[in-house]
């Protein structure tokens, strides 16, 4: 067993000695295969049952043969009983450690160099967020949309989780029935919980409760590429996440189409937002060609891209000259 594994058993094995019951303890039986190993135990229910002191190490035992016997289980078995939210109010550095460092790993379905923004929407607007995720990219913003199902795979819980664990912003689709929808509810929650920035999309519903501190966006009769122009305004308005974004822009603009890039270079200088610093930042990364260069020549010259730099000549004095 290897020491991230060995780490988890330690959890399971401390939430359980607090926190299990009878029942509970048949449950991880079944779950696992190994009901026999519970039952067959001679001290371990009868301790429990009793309150007495050998209990804890009776715990500690069975599940030492459980998981030597079934490595693969330790995850389903902190899935199943939630024991990770359970670690995280308990210890939240050590959860981090433990827990977010997998969870990265896993989370390979953000865009390489781009801002990561996890959408948190009802199942009823999968058409209308793809479009959203595809605006999205054009500006470096890698979108991550999640979508309510009730009968969620384990797989997909996962992947939900490692989103949520590593992503930069929440933007929530609030419309009716988003407060009924426990998976909305629970993934602002989380973005709450982690002190990420959340921007409410209202769709014919304002934020509430916690998150009803944020400001929102006004996207009800909006088409999605301009609600995707709303959202990197409002993050490029956040001096946190404007050097990231703009560097992230820059890789998004070079992959353009000629007569997109210059419609988004263009918008972006019309924002008014950027230093003319920072837009020749922008435009000179973003793989101009010599047409798309003509295309934004004003541009171009009001913001001094593209300039090779002077370089400066230290002429030798003339008493330095030699005969």
């Amino acid at each position: 067993m290897n020491s991230a594994n060995r780490k988890k058993v330690a959890v399971i094995t401390s939430y359980v000695q607090q926190s299990f019951s009878e029942s509970d303890w048949y449950a991880i039986g079944q779950l696992t295969g190994q009901l026999n190993t519970i039952s067959g135990h001679s001290r371990l229910l009868r301790a429990l049952n009793f309150g007495d002191d050998d209990y804890s190490g009776c715990a500690a035992e069975v599940l030492d043969r459980i998981f030597s016997a079934n490595e693969s289980a330790i995850d389903e078995v902190i899935d199943h009983f939630d024991i990770d939210l359970w670690y995280q109010q308990k210890s939240p550095e050590k959860y981090n450690r433990l827990f977010s460092a997998a969870a990265s790993s896993s989370a390979d379905f953000w865009k390489s160099g781009f801002l990561k923004l996890f959408v948190s929407h009802l199942s009823s607007n999968k058409t209308r967020m793809s479009a959203l995720k595809a605006g999205l990219a054009t500006w470096g913003i890698s979108a991550f949309i999640a979508h309510e199902d009730i009968e969620a795979s384990r797989e997909w819980r996962d992947e939900v989780e490692a989103g949520l664990e590593t992503m930069d912003v929440l933007a929530a689709v609030v419309e009716p029935g988003f407060k009924e929808s426990d998976w909305c509810v629970q993934e602002v929650g989380y973005a709450l919980g982690r002190k990420i920035d959340v921007i409410p999309l209202r769709a014919g519903l304002d934020p509430f409760g916690f998150f009803g501190k944020f400001q929102g966006i006004q996207i009800k009769g909006r088409l999605p590429e301009q609600v995707a122009c709303d959202i990197t305004q409002v993050l490029l308005k956040k001096p946190q996440y404007r050097e990231r974004l703009i560097q992230s822009i820059s890789i998004a603009f070079s992959t353009l189409a000629s007569e997109k890039k210059i419609e988004n270079i263009n918008t972006l200088d019309e924002w008014s937002i950027l230093t003319d610093i920072q837009l020749k930042t922008v435009v000179e990364q973003a793989a101009m060609s010599g047409a798309e260069k003509q295309a934004a020549k004003n541009l171009i010259a009001r913001i001094g891209a593209f300039k090779a730099a002077e370089v400066e000549v230290n002429l030798p004095d003339d008493d330095d000259i030699p005969f």
